[in-house]
């Protein structure tokens, strides 16, 4: 089937629709569980990493704490190799301060090792490499100032770090609980900082003298407010787990310790070498307890951390689970839908392609109430379809009338198809109407309404088989009109198509019932007579010849015509098949009959006999033979001289073609120039004549004598005149000549001026060229003398019919027709002069010239004379009287022309 030509979606199926449908709050619920997840998963590494950083920060405190705890034995040490050591450490066992020192040493070792498992790893490696600096340093490598002035910036050092960790855990956005338990661990870090470090700034000050010794105190007093403030914040601000065990870390024995730093800071009072040890260890137990304070606070933070992520990992599983729960709810939505819908909808799709695909199936309603309307209207599309395919099909079948065709369909869309298809039904009718008048018009005749020339090929192909199978003859009757031109050039062409309307009714209705008129074209009709019964051929021509002269006399009635009363007559061709005649053969005998029929004077009815075949086979054979006669230069040229009869002198002569046929010798141009003139061979003999007319005026020049300078006339036929080529032919033979135009004189019959229509427009560019022109045989055609002003002509030959006549009205018509001639200026020849009184006449008329036997017949160019008359007197004298008749008067009538 042709597909819609609408624009069409490209949507897919309804489950595909249906599943995009899911798909979409699924895909959406899917981007915010991920969401969700992302987060949650986020807060789990930024837990991990609070972890991370406090493990990272207990480890480095751990560190700090060992190396403040390294840092007093070593200061002790080098205050023994010191002369300025106060009495009061002097009295320090060595020993034991090696032994402490040793085991600090490696406790700062231990510490560094698991800081290097943690994130505080950089930090660990930069503290192990200052501390071998420092543990390398001798007694003469700087004081005891300097050494501890080391270690403190080193503790200094990695409580920057642990608080940096400590930072980083805070940073990381966790919940309340997680936050203020780092917060806890900042305080408390910062704390304990200040507190390593009031011990060995008060050695220091001890130690130092002068300007040193007030700098160590200034910096011991600002460690000791700080602390201060510090152990402040924690016991004001920390939770209460934190402030419990800072409380425990600084009571009991520890007590000493903020005691001395007090009494240090506010009074200036040095620790004395008796409370010494007690401090050191006071210092250790405290550096003890404020490293359980600070575990303590780390525990506290990596507690609540574990537990945001318990919590954490409790909403991812539950986001999980919620999404699992959606999609498993989706996909059974979706199975269920497709169960109850698409099921039904399936159905109507296949159902609809097949309907698309032209099978008109039978559509089943049902699922939901929408599917069950659609399937209910895609039914009753079906129904419409049906009962268009029954109207289509009548209207295929040419059952234009049934009442499958013309019963109407329901609904708009109906009214709209049931008006095309009546409007196709009415276009067809008319089409096969039009069809009806265009196949009479192309087989008819449109003037006449007769069958054409088409038609009666037709008409005669079948006249000629049923001839043949029934053993009967065909007639044809080939009628040609006389006078038709005349009337149609005279009155005009309407008033001809009214004659030819009106001739072929009363042939209609003169023929007999069975026959056939039809219309050749032009003043040419054709009469099929399909059933001739006769014994033999010349009977059946005989029993035609009698319908044949009805016809003659039917057509010869006369009618009016714009007021006047025409004459035409009819020229009728009669031809009978025989056996094996096939219809050119037929159409051709009857044809060359009616040209019999119009040279035997018109009006007249010829039959085509054996007499006539066999005058066809001669001419056929004769124009075969001028054929070759024209390629063999078989034709000659003899000259007739023509007088001037002003003068007495030759001043031109005729051309007449003569045939020097083997055989035959000498033939004359009446026997074979109206078979050349039946063919376009007559062009190629006047083209030849011309060509050999002017080239023998080139050859008399050449010899000189008196020939040199004479002009020649050549005769041309009607249809060399009204060939294109005529000019040309002209020109070229004179060119080849090299002759003036004016020596050349074309010559014409007057029957030529009325049946060509090129004619006149030819001899006018004839004239222009400067040849002349002559009309032959003047005086027996259709042109009247009132003619002669318009006619492109130079000179009349006057017809020798007229010349030779004893008759009164012929001698005044030659002495009219040179006074016409002469008041038009043209000249005047006269034909066929053979008597002394004829040229007397001539004479005595004014005539320009003259030839004829009196004064030499046509002969070969080798033998033509130039023959003068005599004087005028004697050529008088000599000549006998004229007849009586040549005195009658001017005025006598012209006779009628021949029709």
């Amino acid at each position: 089937m042709i597909p819609p030509t609408g624009r069409r979606g490209r949507g897919g199926t309804l489950q595909q629709r249906l599943l995009a449908l899911v798909l979409v709050p699924v895909l959406g619920v899917a981007l915010l569980v991920g969401g969700l997840v992302r987060d949650r998963t986020a807060q789990l590494r930024s837990v991990e990493d609070v972890v991370a950083q406090v493990r990272a920060a207990v480890a480095l405190d751990a560190a700090r704490v060992a190396v403040v705890q390294e840092a007093v034995p070593a200061l002790v040490l080098r205050a023994h190799g010191s002369a300025a050591t106060p009495q009061e450490l002097a009295g320090l066992e060595a020993a034991d301060v090696q032994r402490q020192l040793a085991l600090a040493r490696a406790g700062v070792d231990r510490a560094l090792a698991e800081a290097r498992g943690t994130l505080a790893a950089p930090e660990a490696r930069r503290t192990a490499e200052a501390l071998r600096v420092l543990r390398t340093r001798t007694a003469d490598d700087g004081t005891a100032e300097a050494l501890f002035s080391d270690y403190g910036a080193l503790s200094s050092r990695l409580g920057v770090d642990v608080a940096a960790h400590v930072r980083r855990a805070r940073a990381q956005g966790l919940d309340g609980a997680g936050t203020a338990a780092v917060g806890d661990l900042l305080r408390v870090s910062h704390a304990t900082t200040l507190a390593s470090a009031e011990l060995p700034l008060l050695l220091t000050a001890a130690l130092a003298d002068g300007a040193r010794a007030d700098a160590a105190r200034g910096r011991f007093v600002e460690v000791w407010g700080g602390y201060r403030y510090a152990a402040a914040e924690v016991v004001a601000n920390s939770s209460p787990d934190v402030v419990t065990a800072w409380a425990a870390a600084v009571a009991g024995r520890a007590r000493a310790v903020d005691a001395a730093a007090a009494a240090a800071a506010t009074a200036g009072q040095v620790p004395s070498q008796e409370r010494l040890p007690a401090l050191l260890e006071a210092n250790a137990q405290r550096e003890a307890g404020l490293r359980a304070t600070f575990d303590t606070a780390a525990a506290l933070a990596v507690e609540a951390a574990t537990a945001q992520s318990r919590r954490v990992r409790s909403q991812l599983r539950s986001l999980v689970a919620l999404a699992a729960g959606l999609l498993a709810v989706s996909l059974v939505g979706t199975l269920v839908v497709r169960l109850s819908l698409t099921r039904p909808l399936d159905r109507l799709a296949a159902q609809a392609r097949a309907v698309g695909a032209g099978e008109l199936v039978d559509v089943e309603e049902s699922g939901p109430e929408e599917v069950r309307t659609v399937a209910r209207g895609l039914a009753a599309a079906v129904e419409g379809l049906r009962r268009l395919r029954d109207q289509a099909q009548a209207v295929a079948g040419g059952d234009l009338d049934s009442e499958a065709a013309r019963r109407p369909l329901e609904g708009p869309l109906g009214e709209v198809v049931h008006a095309s298809v009546s409007q196709l039904i009415t276009a067809i009718q008319e089409r096969e109407r039009l069809r009806a008048d265009l196949t009479h018009q192309a087989s008819h005749d449109a003037l006449t309404q007769l069958p054409n020339r088409a038609r009666a090929q037709v008409l005669l192909e079948r006249a000629l088989r049923d001839a043949e199978r029934g053993g009967h003859r065909t007639g044809l009757m080939f009628v040609d009109l006389d006078r038709f031109k005349h009337v149609n050039d005279s009155l005009g062409h309407a008033a001809g198509d009214e004659l030819l309307r009106v001739v072929a009714a009363r042939m209609g209705a003169t023929v007999r019932a069975g026959d056939v008129v039809c219309r050749l074209g032009g003043d040419e009709f054709l009469v099929l007579v399909p059933v001739v019964a006769a014994p033999d051929a010349a009977a059946g021509l005989e029993g035609l010849r009698e319908p044949a002269q009805r016809l003659v006399e039917a057509v010869s009635e006369p009618l009016r015509l714009r007021g006047r009363e025409v004459r035409v007559g009819a020229s009728v061709g009669v031809a009978l098949s025989g056996p094996g005649t096939g219809p050119e053969q037929l159409l051709h005998d009857a044809d060359a009959a009616a040209y019999r029929a119009k040279a035997a004077g018109r009006g007249v009815v010829e039959v085509f006999d054996e007499r006539m075949r066999a005058e066809l086979d001669e001419r056929s054979a004769t124009e075969e033979a001028l054929r070759t006669a024209l390629v063999r230069g078989e034709l000659v040229l003899h000259y007739q001289p023509v007088l001037d009869l002003a003068s007495g002198r030759t001043r031109s002569a005729e051309a007449l073609v003569r045939w020097s046929r083997p055989g035959h010798g000498l033939v004359r141009p009446d026997a074979f120039v109206p078979v050349a003139e039946r063919s376009d061979l007559v062009c190629d003999l006047g083209r030849w004549a011309l060509r050999e007319a002017t080239a023998q005026l080139g050859r008399w020049d050449a010899e000189g004598g008196e020939r040199t300078g004479l002009a020649v006339a050549v005769n041309v036929s009607g249809r060399h005149l009204a060939s294109p080529r005529l000019l040309d032919d002209v020109l070229e033979a004179l060119a080849a000549a090299r002759l003036d135009p004016a020596r050349l004189t074309v010559e014409i019959t007057e029957t030529v001026l009325v049946d060509e229509p090129l004619a006149l427009e030819h001899l006018r560019a004839l004239r222009e060229a400067g040849v002349r022109v002559a009309i032959d045989d003047f005086g027996t055609g259709y042109t009247s003398i009132g003619q002669l002003s318009r006619l492109p002509v130079d000179v009349l030959k006057i017809d020798r019919s007229l010349v030779a006549s004893i008759d009164a009205g012929h001698a005044a018509l030659v002495r009219l027709v040179v006074s016409a001639a002469h008041s038009f200026g043209l000249g005047v020849v006269a034909e066929g002069v053979e008597e002394p009184h004829q040229l007397a006449h001539l004479v005595a008329t004014r005539c320009d010239a003259a030839q004829g036997h009196l004064f030499g017949r046509a002969v070969p160019p080798q033998e033509l004379a130039t023959p003068r008359l005599p004087a005028p007197g004697a050529a008088l004298a000599g000549a006998a009287a004229p007849p009586a008749p040549l005195a009658a008067p001017l005025s006598a009538p012209m006779p009628a022309p021949r029709g």
